[in-house]
């Protein structure tokens, strides 16, 4: 989705809420030595009529920078215990893991209001597990470690969400508040894979933690089979991942039957009686619903195509005369003219000009050099003057000074006459470069 088309007000919230547009789903967690589900966690997604269903990266943020957090904890929190208090009426002795916020964390009275709401579901504390980023212990350690002590107290279980790159010293925390260590994402368990339980690092250090005091390692982000092989050699006792199932609605999550996805399938399973739209939101007319129109258009029948008229058969015969009637209609090209042999050159074009009715160019007579100077001098007299001439006669009269004409043409037809009349002319050498 684009940044330049995604854009959230703060009156989407309010509709959110009233328009009952938030939607959880849940991917479980699986015990690595007895490949049993023993939990699963609750993810967030909103169902924006615009822009179709948005995971939370795309909104939590905004959320709480509209102070509007609390709310949707709290939403979280009655969808999570619901659905825990269904799966164990049906003999499913599963966790429910929620993740909460720092600042939700250390506000006044959230572990006994936690308790009271875990009580009214009539779950036990220990079905219910508080799931805390690691980023946030790192910036106020002491505030959330009173926090994390008071959720301990009541029961509930807290598990350190991370990737072991935040440092963070579990040893500082008396009485240990977690009962359990997340470590996610794809790059960070193959380099667990890589280093083991004696490897140097934040992570193998984790690990070596979580076995020491007793507390469940979850390896968060399992997409493939080799990615699977030697997680309990590293130290992990539980897995989860797409490659063993996808989050998915509550409903799904409870007709499952326990098959490992193996990476197959979408991240989120899209709820059937949303309609998405991805541009604008649609007017549905509550008096013709889509469905009515697909039914209407099912019972119509399509007509079929009127076949067009034969035409009538045509003989062979009829054919024929029609041919030599098209034939009999087309102008017929004029003969060639004879041309007889010439017996001469002149003979033979004047022939052929006949024959093609194209006048022949009579030859111009030959012309005195007497007369070629009778017309040079007539063309002298009738022509105006050049623009040269013209700018040469204006600035001389400017300075006061006479012009100078252009000799004439006779003398130079003269002097031409007096060298031998038309000559060829000669060409220079080639080193003179001129020719």
């Amino acid at each position: 989705m684009s940044d330049r088309t995604f854009r959230l007000a703060p009156s989407d919230i309010d509709q959110a809420f009233e328009r009952n547009e938030f939607r959880v789903v849940f991917q479980p967690k699986v015990e690595l030595a007895t490949q049993h589900v023993t939990g699963a966690e609750v993810f967030i997604r909103w169902q924006h009529p615009t822009y179709g269903l948005l995971p939370p990266g795309l909104f939590l943020e905004f959320i709480e920078a509209q102070g509007r957090m609390s709310e949707l904890t709290g939403f979280v929190f009655h969808e999570s215990l619901k659905a825990a208090a269904r799966w164990r009426s049906m003999g499913r002795d599963w966790a429910v893991s929620v993740n909460v916020g720092p600042r939700d964390l250390v506000s006044e009275g959230f572990a006994s209001g936690l308790a009271a709401l875990i009580g009214e579901y009539g779950l036990r504390p220990e079905h219910v597990v508080i799931e805390v980023p690691e980023r946030a212990l790192a910036q106020d350690p002491e505030a959330l470690s009173v926090a994390l002590v008071a959720v301990r107290e009541t029961g509930v279980q807290v598990a350190l969400d991370g990737g072991g790159i935040v440092p963070v010293d579990l040893s500082q925390y008396s009485p240990m508040p977690f009962t359990s260590i997340k470590v996610g994402g794809t790059a960070i368990i193959r380099l667990a894979q890589r280093l083991g339980l004696k490897g140097a690092g934040a992570i193998a250090a984790r690990l070596r933690f979580a076995r020491q005091y007793g507390l469940e390692a979850v390896a968060v982000g399992a997409e493939d089979e080799a990615m699977m092989k030697g997680l309990e050699l590293v130290g992990f006792t539980a897995v989860q991942g797409i490659w063993v199932q996808k989050p998915m609605p509550l409903d799904d999550l409870i007709a499952w039957d326990g098959t490992w996805a193996r990476g197959n399938g979408a991240l989120d399973i899209q709820p059937p009686s949303v309609v998405v739209t991805p541009a604008r939101p649609a007017k549905v007319l509550a008096t013709a619903p889509a469905s009515a129109a697909v039914a209407h258009a099912a019972t119509v029948k399509p007509q079929p195509a009127a076949r067009a008229p034969e035409a009538n058969a045509v003989s062979k015969e009829d054919m024929q005369r029609a041919l030599e009637a098209v034939r009999a209609r087309r102008p017929t090209a004029p003969a060639a003219a004879e041309v007889k042999p010439a017996q001469t050159i002149a003979e033979a074009k004047s022939a052929l000009a006949a024959a093609r009715k194209v006048p022949v160019k009579t030859p111009m007579p030959a012309m005195d050099l007497s007369d070629l100077e009778d017309v040079v001098e007539d063309e002298e007299v009738s022509a105006p003057p050049a623009f040269g001439q013209q700018k040469g006669e204006a600035l001389s009269q400017q300075r006061g000074e006479k012009a100078e004409p252009c000799p004439p043409m006779k003398s130079l037809v003269e002097r031409r006459k007096g060298q031998g009349g038309a000559q060829t002319p000669t060409r220079r050498p080639a080193q003179d470069g001129v020719y």
